[in-house]
């Protein structure tokens, strides 16, 4: 890579990672000289260069790519920003990126050729109680059904997704995954259910917002050596380290939603668009669909400009296992082996005549 990347304002660990990922970085104590970085990346944080100094920045360095992190935390105010950065010709990072993110955007930059490659499967939720932890476990058990090693880990730091406290879980895991002590005997100890190994959520509710990005990116990077599929239920809450991680590190993303929560997938867009992410990145699955609904699944769908994965019932009472039919079960296998040839771990079938 012939690009060289000054750097100004970026914490030495993250410099490490980059530099490991084959790129040139040179840390700065201050600006550089134009003239030194005239056809390579000036690459500044929002603590080093004030949002209202941007365009003076723009102007002094002409012929130089910008990369501009904005590290004030928060889920409100990137849009101005991003569309500012936009306007400028200044490519943009929004607080809570990883490393691995960084990297990305630097290889998007470069024009590089990115294939994503990984077991890892994100769940989000559009809203609490939407049914992303028990469609998580539905994944987790039907892929585990099929031979694979699957760990379902319990990522929504907000709610547990378990009724009643368990000798392991995330929040008594967390000691060894601050001190990088994991090991695989680790997660041969989580709860087996229905044959996954499944990892409780943080029960620990005041500690939520105390959890780092760089602890769940160890936790997911553990795990993904110890098993053929990871399934992580990230939640429904932005406002959380490892929603932010899950957005960056998943392979496959899946949004599960309701036809009523329109309102609040246009804002959960607009935030995953600060990371580079669109509807058309996600796998939609609608939970708790009924002919009853003023706006049906088909037409939010068309709304978004997106493609709906999987259409799941209404059941009443709204079991952790859900009680599906022979019908929606047949469905949900199909899109499990889609899901699984996507990742490499089954082998496209020939049906009627087709592939599937």
């Amino acid at each position: 890579m012939s690009l060289r990347i000054f750097s100004l304002g970026i914490d030495q660990l993250t410099i490490n990672e980059i530099k490991l990922a084959g790129f040139t970085v040179i840390a700065q104590s201050v600006l550089p000289g134009p003239e030194h970085t005239g056809g390579h990346l000036l690459m500044v944080t929002s603590e080093q260069v004030p949002v209202a100094d941007l365009s003076e920045l723009r102007g002094r360095y002409p012929d130089s790519s910008i990369l501009y992190m904005y590290l004030q935390k928060g889920v409100r105010g990137y849009q101005a920003i991003h569309m500012h950065c936009e306007g400028l010709g200044i490519f943009f990072m929004p607080p809570r990126s990883t490393s691995a993110a960084i990297i990305d955007k630097l290889r998007y930059i470069m024009e590089d050729e990115l294939k994503d490659s990984g077991n890892l499967v994100g769940f989000f939720g559009s809203g609490p109680g939407i049914g992303c932890t028990s469609i998580a476990k539905l994944f987790a058990r039907r892929i585990a059904a099929s031979g694979l090693r699957v760990i379902l880990l319990g990522l929504d730091l907000y709610d547990p997704g378990h009724d009643r406290k368990t000798a392991v879980s995330l929040d008594r895991l967390r000691p060894r995954i601050t001190g990088k002590m994991l090991h695989a005997e680790d997660f041969d100890g989580l709860v087996k259910q229905e044959g996954y190994a499944y990892l409780p959520g943080n029960f620990d509710y005041l500690s939520a917002q105390d959890y780092q990005e760089e602890e769940i990116e160890y936790l997911l990077a553990s795990a993904i050596e110890s098993a053929d599929v990871v399934i992580a239920d990230f939640g429904s809450i932005p406002e959380s380290a490892a929603w932010y991680v899950g957005m960056q590190k998943s392979v496959l993303r899946m949004m599960v939603t309701h036809p009523r929560h329109e309102y609040r997938l246009q804002p959960l867009m607009e935030l995953a668009g600060h990371m580079d992410l669109h509807p058309q990145d996600f796998q939609w699955i609608i939970n708790r669909s009924n002919v009853e609904e003023l706006t049906s699944a088909k037409n939010l769908a068309l709304h978004l400009g997106c493609e709906l994965l999987l259409e799941l019932p209404h059941y009443p009472s709204f079991p952790e296992s859900l009680p599906l039919g022979k019908k929606e079960l047949q469905q949900a296998d199909d899109k499990v082996h889609a899901l699984l040839v996507s990742l490499g771990l089954a082998r496209e079938v020939r049906k009627k005549g087709i592939f599937q």
